[in-house]
């Protein structure tokens, strides 16, 4: 397998790194803890304002999303509302009477394309 091998430079700034957090941990733990607060609330802050911002763009784009669930919705509580076919032959004993036909959503069109036409090569 690969066996990575840091940069001497990445490991000279490390231990530096970690020397002067040791140092300022021992000779001045206020000023350590007021930074690790400030780097805290900085991080938080930034996280809030990322979140409020995908929120109300996701909120944007799901409006309209919603709103057709919600006309769905509509529409199948007025099917789920209709009496049944069953429910309509047997309420008259004895007399056939025609069932309602059913209805298509009117809203959806069929767009035809060209799937079956070869092309000219010809033009090309």
């Amino acid at each position: 397998m690969f066996r990575r091998t840091f940069h001497p430079l990445i490991g000279i700034v490390l231990l530096l790194g970690a020397f002067g957090l040791a140092f300022t941990l021992f000779s001045e733990p206020v000023i350590l803890l007021r930074r690790i607060i400030f780097i805290g609330l900085t991080i938080a802050i930034i996280y809030a304002l990322f979140r409020w911002i995908s929120q109300r763009r996701f909120n944007k784009e799901n409006a309209a999303y919603l709103r057709a669930v919600n006309q769905s919705k509509k529409l199948h509580v007025n099917r789920d509302r209709r009496p049944s076919a069953k429910a309509l032959s047997y309420s008259k004993k004895g007399t056939h009477h025609r069932l309602p036909k059913k209805r298509t959503s009117s809203h959806l069109t069929v767009i035809e394309g060209k799937k079956g036409k070869k092309k000219n090569r010809a033009l090309f």
